[in-house]
This record gives structure tokens, C-alpha cells and sequence, in this order.
């Protein structure tokens, strides 16, 4: 296995058909054997989702290697959770692909996408350069897709990274960890290793994938912002179903948030947050899911160590 794509979703229609289309017609037939596709579904459980979801990977992608899965046991979300209903908890989705992945690369990519063409060859380009590269995306409104390809859509809101680049600049260039968003990138596997993973304590806020793209640049990983490897989400999706309860609270003059940044930016942090009852870091307990397959248990921590509030009373 050389690639692992990591698919994330808590929607019951992630539009999985639009990004299973538009990969197909990135990734060549012959290249699809060294490709591992993880699926980490907060529906994974239910046997009607893991049949629509076999037969869409089949039908499109086949060839492929998938991995199904929920988001591994974690007190925030999920079947394990210790709070009252599901916060956000993009961290421990994202800790959940690194543990199943089993390729030396690894790329992330969001629901409610159309992979546009050039990305693949992107994900090969990180893989030449053993670098970090950051994709681009938009988001529109009233989307028609068809076979992978979008065909019509009205309002766009463009990523506003690019605005600080000139229009002539379509060629991965060095940027900053603090550039990483989690919605399409690519990297070697061992970069996110060597964070510790997504920080973790950032679920149920967010802000998780630039504060772990600056972690990565501290442990010396070289980032590349990328114009041409572009996604393109519904913005319009976006709304529909549950969404995931997000709080930052207020600490001192700033708020939670700002805390782990600051920690990063001025105390040398370092290392990702990663919780487990048995393993001391995200490293030794992947090692140990890609020898038995399961998941490890994770019952902590029991209070919200921005105000030591009890979770289960959140």
C-alpha cells in the first residue's frame, strides 16, 4: 500500500457519489491496488450504511482497498461518549484515519466534495517531495454533479489564502504550517506521527488542523500551498441534518482556543494531545491497531480541562 485517503463524514448524506466520482477519474485504474480508502462514518454501524457504502465504493472505485469505520471510542462523540449529545470532534475523526492507515502517504479529504482534476497528481508530488501540501477548495452553492464533474453552481466563497497570492501563482509554493486546513492535504504519514496527531484538545471547538500544521512545521516538516490541488464543497449541504454542538469558552482575557495556539506559538508546544486508556501516544497505539485491527479503548478525560466542568454533564 503506498496512499491512504482519509474520508470524513457525520452526515447522513455526505454526497459520498461525488467524491468516489471525481476520484475516479483521477486515479488510473492500474494505481487504485496501492490505494487504501478509510471511511470513519458516524453511521458506520448501521448494516443499511455499510451496504450503500460497499456498493458505491464497488461500483465506483473498484479496486480500491476501504476501511469502514466509526470514529474511534472518545468521551466527546459517539457510541463511547461521556457527554449528554455529540460535540465536534474533528481531532479524534482524524486520529481515527492515522490509526487505520497503512500506506507511508496519507491525504484527507472532506464530505460534500468534488475532487478537481490535478488533485492526484498533487498527492504523488508530496509523496516525490516528502512535504506537506496544502490543497485549496470553494464553496458553492446550488451544485449540479455529474459523473464527478460540476457542471453548474451560483454563489462561490472562494479560500481566502489564495487572495494573498497573485493570479499567475498556480505552483506549489512554501507557506506555513498555520496554512493547513483539514479539507484537502496531503502528507507522509510519519509527519503526523511525529504531531502526536490532531490535537485532540481541541474537539469541541475546532481550529485542530492549523494549530497541528504548526506542531508539524515545529518538528521541521516543509509545507507547500497548492492552487491546483483543489476541492470544491456544497455550502448548501452544509446545513442539512444534526450538526455537531461546537463551545469555546472564555479562559482569563482569551478563550480556550486562543490558549492551545498561544501554547504553540509561544510556549514550544510541540505535541499533539492524544488520549487513550492504554497508550501513551498516538504512534504506539496505531501500532498496535494495524496488528490486531481494533480500535483502542478511550474513556478520558472525564472533565473539560478548560474549567474541570464534568463531561457528562455537557
Amino acid at each position: 500500500m503506498k496512499y491512504s485517503i482519509v474520508y470524513l463524514t457525520n452526515r447522513i448524506e455526505p454526497l459520498l457519489h461525488w467524491t468516489l466520482d471525481s476520484l475516479a477519474k483521477e486515479i488510473p485504474p492500474e494505481e487504485r491496488g496501492e490505494v487504501q480508502f478509510i471511511m470513519v462514518d458516524k453511521f458506520a454501524e448501521d448494516q443499511g450504511r455499510q451496504d450503500w457504502v460497499k456498493v458505491q465504493l464497488v461500483k465506483i472505485l473498484n479496486g480500491f482497498n476501504y476501511v469502514h469505520t466509526t470514529v474511534k471510542p472518545n468521551v466527546w462523540c459517539g457510541s463511547h461518549r461521556l457527554t449528554s449529545e455529540d460535540y465536534f470532534a474533528a481531532s479524534n475523526y482524524r486520529n481515527t484515519g492515522i490509526l487505520l492507515a497503512q500506506a507511508p502517504m496519507i491525504a484527507f479529504l472532506d464530505d460534500l466534495s468534488v475532487v478537481c482534476p490535478g488533485w492526484w497528481d498533487h498527492v504523488k508530488q508530496a509523496e516525490a517531495d516528502q512535504a506537506v501540501y496544502l490543497g485549496t477548495y470553494d464553496k458553492h452553492r446550488d451544485m449540479y454533479v455529474e459523473q464527478g464533474e460540476l457542471l453548474y453552481s451560483s454563489h462561490v466563497d472562494p479560500d481566502t489564502r489564495r487572495s494573498k497570492l497573485s493570479q499567475e501563482n498556480t505552483d506549489p509554493f512554501p507557506c506555513s504550517g498555520s496554512w493547513m486546513y483539514g479539507c484537502s492535504f496531503a502528507c507522509p504519514t510519519e509527519a503526523l506521527l511525529d504531531a502526536n496527531g490532531f490535537d485532540e484538545d481541541c474537539d469541541s471547538m475546532g481550529s485542530e488542523d492549523y494549530i497541528t500544521g504548526m506542531i508539524m512545521e515545529r518538528k521541521g516538516w516543509q509545507f507547500k500551498f497548492c492552487p491546483q490541488m483543489k476541492t470544491i464543497e456544497s455550502d448548501l449541504h452544509h446545513g442539512f441534518g444534526d450538526v455537531a454542538k461546537r463551545i469555546i469558552k472564555p479562559m482569563g482575557e482569551t478563550d480556550a482556543s486562543h490558549i492551545i495556539l498561544n501554547s504553540v506559538i509561544y510556549d514550544g508546544r510541540s505535541k499533539s494531545a492524544f488520549y487513550s486508556n492504554k497508550y501513551s501516544d498516538i504512534r504506539e497505539a496505531r501500532n498496535e491497531v494495524l496488528r490486531t485491527g481494533q480500535l483502542p479503548e478511550c474513556g478520558i478525560p472525564q472533565h473539560d480541562w478548560r474549567d474541570g466542568q464534568a463531561l457528562e454533564d455537557m
